[in-house]
């Protein structure tokens, strides 16, 4: 008959140590949303944020969450994905923003909407930054389909990560998934 002491020290070697990085606790895996929202009757289908970069030049970080809508219930092909940009940055933010996204070395210029959000709990001087690029679905098809990604920040370029293009794809095949049409 085990002990409870033996039953304890059994089921430890199990998990993994609060300090290792590999603790399942601390790899959360994003995932894809679809939220109907009733008082707009439209449905939402969006990337929960996945972060591209961590520090870099002036930025702390970069998350990507790339979505789409259509009315009502039923599945649609989206024709426009918004691919939205999150951005934390030292100083204040640039009004003339040169965003590009290089596609297996084809350079893709979107244009975006934008707004900044006020980040303090970092300390004076960061703001948050939210860019919102209304991408074509082709275009989006062209990023899941690349051996390489990147997003350049004015001078600062954030190659996307195999993993990172993966979520990419997970998102592409979602919508595969869905059988839907036009």
């Amino acid at each position: 008959m085990f002990s409870h002491l033996s039953l304890i020290i059994v089921g430890s070697l199990f998990v993994a140590p609060p300090w290792s990085t590999s603790s399942f606790a601390q790899v959360a895996s994003p995932r894809i949303e679809t939220v109907y929202e009733s008082s707009k009757n439209r449905t939402v289908v969006r990337l929960t944020p996945v972060q591209i970069s961590g520090a870099k030049d002036k930025y702390h970080s970069l998350h990507m969450a790339p979505g789409f809508s259509y009315p009502g219930r039923e599945p649609r092909t989206p024709e426009i994905i918004d691919f939205e940009l999150r951005t934390i940055v030292k100083g204040k933010l640039k009004i003339d923003l040169y965003v590009l996204f290089i596609v297996d070395g084809e350079k893709i210029f979107l244009s975006s909407n934008r707004w900044g959000v006020k980040k303090d709990q970092l300390g004076r001087g960061w703001m948050g930054e939210h860019l919102v690029f209304h991408m074509p679905y082709e275009t989006f098809q062209k990023i899941t389909r690349a051996s390489s990604f990147e997003i350049q920040l004015d001078g600062s370029s954030f190659p996307v990560g195999e993993k990172q293009l993966q979520k990419l794809r997970d998102v592409e095949s979602h919508i595969n998934r869905l059988k839907i049409s036009p």
